[in-house]
């Protein structure tokens, strides 16, 4: 555990929005107040030190104090999903996997409080898509309202490492841009390269039933297939729509007929959110979808792999040629009922989206997660710097290209879905059941069916 927090002297802030107002002035309290929060630990050191930075300096501009525990995904996601239960709560909560698997359960049960006007303050410079990513169903109160505060984003980004590619006597320059033929361009180079690298396959599939990479990695080739429509905005299922199955049986079968046939890492059908990481790294895999840029970001200090042999590319094209939309994965601070402290905790996250903090903050944790405005990419060189090829993609997929929410937004039962893995279940039915992706589709979308059910929307 980690604990940072100090009384300062009287301060103020004067950060610059993206438009270039002055935002709110904050002005230190009479008396000090200790905002208790529990933060996802960073994937590496610069993601803490960044956030220490930006708390340390909130403390002396508001005088109060901020009592921060940094722990580990897992372990907090307990820590937090127990909180909740029991009623015993800290003041504020962030977890990378929250917006899928705690946020929009908890809102639906009634137990976060409504932060409309913290995002309010921000609102013209909020992306469209993490306006949306940020409003949830309340089933107590029967509508929608604002249970988080947008302050980062990520998108699933293809890591290749492109001197492998031009080993195996291929170029980048070639690269199909269209779904299937960009994905089937890697699997021959696999032979060629087993010459003299034992052991390297062409793709890095996540395909196992845990973490968060299985369902990023199927519902970006469900998108790419046309059934973004399996939830709409409104909140319904559309399970029966022909065009939703033939997409869930494409997705499918695409995901594990390479791994039958061997060119995806037999280990791969266990791989936690970090494996396919460690296997990019050790170059066995030539190339792998994953969320953020973690992969390239977490090698800037070995020579010659960032912005060099490893290429971090957009998701290609649809087979029709067309884009194919990013899910944006926006990340959401937030405050349970039962908070003691909740007007130190909206006046942290109220400094926090400013546009100037929140930039800085996400440039000094070296761009693994995205900034949710687009002000803060137009004025600041770093997102779009045209030296820095993996940052300046990364930005356009995520800010600058069209976006969507991910399906949990619209209803909390698509993150149950998440959560249970029936889409990673049906890949091991058809891996090792040998059952076929038509008949795993229909098994996973009537389990799917069966979670809505509980989930009724007015």
């Amino acid at each position: 555990m980690v604990k940072l927090g100090r009384r300062s002297v009287l301060g103020a802030s004067l950060g610059l929005a993206a438009a270039g107002t002055l935002a709110r002035p904050y002005i230190a309290n009479a008396a000090a107040t200790t905002v208790t929060a529990w933060w996802n630990q960073g994937f590496y050191p610069a993601e803490d030190a960044a956030f220490k930075t930006l708390v340390a300096d909130w403390e002396k501009v508001s005088g109060n104090k901020f009592d921060l525990s940094l722990l580990p995904g897992q372990a907090l996601n307990q820590k937090i999903v127990s909180a909740l239960t029991s009623g015993d709560v800290p003041d504020l909560m962030y977890a990378d996997n929250a917006p899928g698997q705690i946020i929009p359960q908890s809102a639906w049960d009634g137990k976060l409080l409504d932060v409309s006007d913290v995002v309010e303050t921000q609102k013209a410079q909020y992306l469209d898509t993490a306006l949306l990513s940020a409003k949830f169903y309340n089933n107590v109160e029967k509508k929608r309202g604002c249970y988080g505060v947008p302050f980062k984003s990520a998108v699933l980004t293809m890591d290749i490492w492109a001197s492998l590619v031009e080993k195996a006597g291929f170029k980048m320059s070639e690269m199909p841009k269209t779904w299937d033929a960009y994905f089937d361009w890697f699997k021959p180079m696999q032979k060629k390269l087993r010459n003299s690298i034992r052991g390297i396959y062409a793709l890095g599939y996540t395909v196992s039933t845990t973490g968060d990479d299985p369902n990023n990695l199927f519902n970006a080739f469900l998108i790419a297939y046309g059934g973004y429509g399996i939830v709409t905005p409104d909140g319904a299922l559309h399970a029966d729509d022909p065009k939703v199955k033939q997409a869930a049986v494409m997705a499918l079968e695409k995901l594990t007929t390479p791994y039958k046939q061997g060119f995806v890492p037999p280990g791969a059908i266990n791989w936690g959110d970090g494996d396919n990481n460690n296997a990019f790294h050790a170059k066995q895999c030539i190339m792998t979808p994953n969320d953020t840029t973690s992969i390239p970001v977490a090698v800037k200090s070995t020579k010659g792999w960032y912005n060099g042999e490893i290429y971090s590319g957009a998701l290609p094209l649809g087979n029709d040629g067309k884009p194919v939309p990013s899910q944006l994965g926006v990340e959401l601070g937030f405050i349970p009922k039962g908070a003691k402290n909740v007007a130190a905790a909206k006046e942290f996250l109220t400094y926090l989206i400013q546009p100037k903090i929140v930039g800085d903050y996400l440039k000094n944790a070296e761009g693994r997660w995205l900034p949710v405005m687009p002000g803060i990419v137009k004025q600041d060189p770093f997102w779009l710097n045209p030296k820095d090829e993996t940052i300046a993609t990364y930005t356009r997929q995520g800010v600058i290209t069209p976006t969507v929410p991910w399906f949990y937004v619209f209803n909390p039962a698509y993150g149950q879905v998440n959560a249970a893995h029936i889409w990673s279940v049906a890949e091991a039915d058809i891996i090792s059941n040998g059952m076929t992706p038509e008949k795993a589709a229909d098994k996973a979308l009537n389990q799917i069916k069966a979670i809505f059910a509980k989930y009724p929307i007015a």
